[in-house]
Formats: structure tokens, C-alpha cells, sequence
């Protein structure tokens, strides 16, 4: 996600790397950079410049506080303004989640809409809510159809169309009817599929109005398809200017490699982006956080989304046999387990761009390309997954003693994964590497025991307990604070 953009701003940091202090002559070569970053990644005159002109002020005349280094200060003033254009000017601060209620989705073919309500409606369930879908499109081929499948795979009810169709093939009766079916069958969330169209129109404006004007929904959330840029703006500006949007979710910005419909769409309108879609996957909308999509566009990462899908994704068993496992003599079949955690998190690459590894790295003079990137993970994964196959290929008695390994029993491990010996040897002389490391990490675990302040840390690296250091004013209590991995039912 804003890969291209994410690379020219780790670019125009290096601008103030070398430099000692910010003066009006860096500063102004950094703009010029950025205004060239922004053009490219199709984001909309309007927001470039209200954003430049903010970091140009707040740049000139910053004197650098004591360490810290101009680029550093840099990145802080250029990380505030991205928030803040990301940010409703009247709901700075402020994170605006989605009301109950009626819903309305509105949005143009193709957007991914109807996939969106799915979505939405699995995201509330998951919350407590009890969700009703209802399809409104009845002009387009298989709409209804395409709603009760996705509803069904999210494990939501859809209102059947049936009865209400025959008598009135009017939009806003159906959602009235859909409305007193929920009522009486206790759904607090009506999410409405609307109709769309490959453009805006006379028509659908009409029906939507319409329904705005009789239903009164507590929200109107319009769905855009972030991969047509600025242009996102533009049909913002429409929907908002006739109907008045509460709300934006952004579809397919996992695959936007430039971030111009995100950096557009709320200087345009002024109203939040409440949701973002990061996949194909029912489970893939995520609440939108401006400061951490911030985050993630400077390469500083989103390690809070990281704790949270943590959170979500890691049993409290699994987190506590796991620290087991590491605390213990480290072995394949601990290896193994710990390969399959992080596997919950996505690829090399998500794990590393959530962490702010090319920021982090860039900070100490480390800069690596996006394609040496890409390649350097890659060839971790296709590693993990040969070590992955080796060991399974192992006896239970092999993955507890790595020691027991013998010529005769890598020829067999090497069979049985499909691989070479020496394949097999070269993974085993990695882990035995790897194994040094963890032992020579014990004894200062071992430390931690006595020392109330290093127990603090130590937990802080353990997902399943929230750190000591919770109750203190610090990024590390923070950033922790009231994490545990859900129980299993």
C-alpha cells in the first residue's frame, strides 16, 4: 500500500540527513520534492497545496531541539500535517466510528459496495451488534443474489426481497418493510445496498433522495474505489453536494500503490474516512486511523493495528504455549510454532512495512530499495517455507533433538521434503545459529526475575500479558495497554 509514495518520502528525508540544522534553503527542496511526490501519486491539486503550505510554515523558523536531528524533526511536522489533511477539520482528534442504526451505502458500480456491506455487516457482529442486510439494487442482474451469498459466508441474515418485490418494486418501500421485519425480529443495524451506477446520474440521485428523505438513515456512508485517485474527490463532492454523506470507506487500498484517492477525498468534503478495505477476504475492513495511516505512508510503520490484529488472531493458549515453547530448550517443533504465529500476520513484507522496518532502518543510514526489499523478504519466505517442509519431514523424537541428527537421517528428511541434502544441512546449521542466539538470550530473561523494571519489558515483549509498564506515561504502556489474545470458546 503507498509503496511509490512511501519510497519518495523516504527520499526527500535524506535531504536533511546530513544537514545540522533546517534552514529555508533545505526546506524549500524538500517541498518541491513532496509537491512532486503528491503530483505523481494523483492527488488533488487542492490537498497539495493546503499541505505543502502547512509544511513549509511549521518547517521555517523550527529550531531543532536537543537530540534530535533535522530529519528527524522533519518527518515529525510532515507526519502532524498528513494526519491532519487525513483528518475532517471539524473532527480533529477525534475518531469517528460507525453509528448504529440505518445505514445507507451508497457508491458507483464497482467500488466493491455490495462486497462492503458483507463486510460491514461481519465487522458489527463481531462487536455485539445483530445485523440486517438488505439488497436495493433491483435493477442490476444477480444483485440480490450476489448480496445472500456474501451474507451467507459473513453469517449475517438478508432480508428476504421476495414478498416485499411482488407488491412494490419501489426502493424506499422495500426499506421500510425491511425496517419493521427488523424491529420485530431484534437486527439493530439495517445496512441498505443501494443501486449504482457506472456514473452519477439523474435517476439514481432521485431514488436516493428518496430514500434519504423517508428512511432518515443514522449514517450514509459512500464507498469509493481508492485505485481511481483523485478522481475520488470528485464523486465525494457529488454525493456529498446532493445527498450529505456522513462517512467514506475506501475499497482496495491494499492494492493503491499511490495514495492519491486517501489524500484527497476528506480535503475535498470534509467528512472522515471511517473504514478501510485491505483485501478480498470477509474479515478485511479495518477501522481507518489517520495518524496511523500516516504512519504507514512515512515507512514509520502501524505497529498498533499490528498488537491489534494480534490481539484478534492469537488464542491466549496459543500465547502461552508459545512462550513456553521459547522459554524452554528451543528446538524445531518450537521453530515450527513459532513460523506458525507469524504466519496469522500475512507475508515478510506486511510484517515489515507494519513495523516501520524502512523507516527505522533508514534512521541509522540503512536505505534499502523498494525492489531489494521486495527480493531480501522474498527469499525469506521461500527459506521459512524449505525449513517449514524439512521439518515436518522430521520424527516428533528429530524436532525435540535436533542433535540426534545424523547423515542417514537428513538423506531420509531430504526425501521425504523433496530437497536436497545439502539443502537440508545448510537449514540445519541456520537453526543451530539461530539456537545460539536464543540461548544466549535465556540468561537475561533470567535476570528479568529479580528486577521489577526489566519484568516490565520482558512482558511487554509477551503478547499474551499486558506490560507493567502500562500504568506509566510511556509509548511502551501505550502502545500495550489492555492487550490480551481473545480465549478460546
Amino acid at each position: 500500500m503507498f509503496n511509490q509514495l512511501t519510497d519518495k518520502f523516504q527520499n526527500i528525508f535524506k535531504i536533511l540527513r546530513s544537514q545540522s540544522r533546517i534552514t529555508e534553503e533545505n526546506i524549500n527542496t524538500a517541498i518541491r520534492e513532496i509537491k512532486r511526490a503528491l503530483i505523481d501519486a494523483d492527488v488533488s491539486l487542492r490537498a497539495i497545496k493546503t499541505f505543502t503550505n502547512k509544511v513549509h510554515t511549521k518547517a521555517l523558523g523550527q529550531e531543532v531541539l536537543k537530540g534530535i536531528s533535522p530529519e528527524q524533526q522533519f518527518i515529525k511536522i510532515v507526519s502532524d500535517e498528513l494526519t491532519a489533511l487525513l483528518t475532517p477539520a471539524d473532527d480533529r482528534g477525534i475518531q469517528s466510528s460507525v453509528s448504529t442504526g440505518v445505514i445507507l451505502m451508497l457508491g458507483l458500480q464497482g467500488a466493491g459496495k455490495t462486497t462492503t456491506c458483507a463486510k460491514l455487516a461481519k465487522l458489527l457482529k463481531k462487536k455485539g451488534k445483530n445485523p440486517l442486510l438488505v439488497p436495493l439494487d433491483l435493477k442490476r442482474p444477480a444483485a440480490i443474489e450476489q448480496l445472500k451469498i456474501l451474507g451467507e459466508q459473513a453469517g449475517v441474515e438478508i432480508y428476504n426481497v421476495t414478498t416485499s418485490v411482488e407488491t412494490s418494486r419501489e426502493a424506499f418501500l422495500l426499506a421500510q418493510h425491511a425496517i419493521n421485519y427488523a424491529k420485530h425480529n431484534n437486527h439493530d443495524v439495517i445496512i441498505l445496498d443501494s443501486a449504482g451506477r457506472l456514473q452519477i446520474d439523474t435517476e439514481m440521485m432521485a431514488e436516493l433522495l428518496l430514500i434519504d428523505q423517508i428512511i432518515q438513515p443514522a449514517e450514509k456512508l459512500l464507498v469509493i474505489d481508492s485505485m481511481i485517485g483523485q478522481e475520488a474527490a470528485n464523486i465525494a463532492a457529488a454525493f456529498n453536494t446532493q445527498i450529505g454523506i456522513t462517512g467514506i470507506i475506501l475499497t482496495k487500498l491494499d492494492g493503491d500503490a499511490r495514495g492519491g484517492a486517501a489524500l484527497s477525498v476528506v480535503e475535498e468534503i470534509q467528512k472522515p474516512i471511517k473504514l478501510i478495505s485491505m483485501g478480498e477476504k470477509s474479515d478485511d475492513l479495518q477501522e481507518f486511523y489517520p495518524e496511523r495511516m500516516a504512519g504507514r505512508i512515512l515507512g514509520m510503520g502501524d505497529v498498533l493495528t499490528l498488537v491489534e490484529q494480534a490481539q484478534e488472531k492469537i488464542q491466549e493458549d496459543e500465547a502461552e504455549a508459545l512462550q513456553q515453547s521459547l522459554s524452554a530448550d528451543f528446538n524445531f517443533e518450537s521453530f515450527l510454532q513459532m513460523q506458525g504465529t507469524m504466519s496469522k500476520f500475512g507475508n515478510f513484507s506486511n510484517i515489515f512495512n507494519m513495523m516501520g522496518m524502512q523507516g527505522m532502518l533508514g534512521q541509522f543510514g540503512v536505505n534499502l530499495n523498494r525492489e531489494t526489499q521486495e527480493k531480501m523478504l522474498s527469499e525469506g519466505e521461500v527459506k521459512m517455507k524449505k525449513f517449514k517442509s524439512a521439518i515436518e519431514s522430521m520424527t516428533k523424537e528429530e524436532r525435540i533433538k535436533p542433535r540426534i541428527l545424523t547423515p542417514g537421517r537428513i538423506r531420509r528428511i531430504a526425501r521425504g521434503s523433496g530437497q536436497k541434502e545439502r539443502d537440508i544441512d545448510k537449514l540445519v546449521n541456520e537453526f543451530n545459529k539461530m539456537k545460539k542466539v536464543m540461548d544466549n538470550i535465556k540468561p537475561l530473561m533470567g535476570m528479568m526475575q529479580g528486577d521489577n523494571m526489566s519484568q516490565d519489558l520482558f512482558k511487554s515483549l509477551n503478547p499474551n500479558k499486558p506490560p507493567g509498564l502500562q500504568g506509566r506515561n510511556t509509548a511502551a504502556g501505550r502502545l500495550y495497554k489492555g492487550f490480551k489474545p481473545k480465549k478460546n470458546k
